[in-house]
């Protein structure tokens, strides 16, 4: 078991044209990481990029000691790393024609030997952890985002991965959902252990006490720390998201 969940060195992407631009970071086991920028400012990208969903010009990624290159990366190794990680998309990316329970059950369906008894009580049990009770047998269209949200955080976490990719939580919630979901997310932090790697465009979140916090624009990470170090920072991209929280 490693003591770090994510390490990212010098990645750049995607292959041939390249946005993302030598972005380093680590997520201590279990720790939070803040990845903040504005709307086209390359953070779903980054995601990706990890994900080995599109290939990189360079770097390399390291998930809970499994590394891949970026650039080329081996399929045995990527799919090793690939089962260490959960994903929650802003979109919650829910398989329409599925109830929610079997949205849940999936990944244990297609990734374990789990008999299909177990894997559905403990797809119920997960989601009555978030806070998904009584629509577990309907399909995502019947439910609210908030719920939707709720379910795919679920599925993201049946596996119980070190690691949570989270892109833009709070998108398209009203403010309590959003608040309702975070304060959701960090409960089953500290009972699963899980690190994870939040990006947003939301400021909120660097208030959140995470363990660190990249400003990302146009690609590249142009500030990194804590939120004592940003508040100090004058460049341009950070202080417009410091001071639109008054935090100056």
């Amino acid at each position: 078991m490693s003591a770090v969940a994510l390490e990212v060195q010098d990645l750049t992407g995607p292959a041939g044209s390249p946005i993302v631009r030598h972005v380093s970071l680590t997520v201590p086991r279990g720790g939070t990481h803040i990845v903040l920028g504005p709307m086209h400012s390359g953070k779903s990208l980054l995601l990706r990029l990890l994900l080995g969903l599109q290939r990189s010009e360079h770097g390399t990624v390291t998930v809970d000691g499994i590394s891949f290159d970026a650039a080329a990366p081996n399929d045995e190794q990527l799919a090793r790393a690939r089962r260490r990680v959960g994903v929650l998309f802003d979109s919650s990316a829910l398989v329409s024609r599925l109830t929610m329970l079997e949205n849940v059950e999936l990944p244990l369906v297609e990734h374990t030997d789990m008999d299909a008894r177990a894997a559905r009580d403990r797809a119920a049990e997960l989601l009555r952890e978030v806070g998904v009770e009584g629509d577990m047998d309907r399909t995502p269209e019947f439910l609210s985002r908030l719920d939707r949200r709720r379910a795919a955080l679920a599925r993201a976490l049946i596996l119980e991965p070190p690691l949570l990719l989270i892109d833009e939580p709070g998108h398209g919630l009203d403010p309590h959902a959003a608040t309702e979901l975070d304060d959701t997310l960090a409960s089953l932090q500290l009972r699963y252990g899980c690190a994870a790697l939040i990006c947003s465009q939301e400021v909120r979140y660097a208030f959140r006490s995470p363990d660190a916090v990249s400003v990302l624009s146009a690609g590249r990470v142009v500030e990194h720390g804590d939120l004592d170090h940003l508040r100090r920072s004058q460049h341009q991209a950070v202080r417009r998201f410091i001071d639109r929280r008054g935090a100056a």
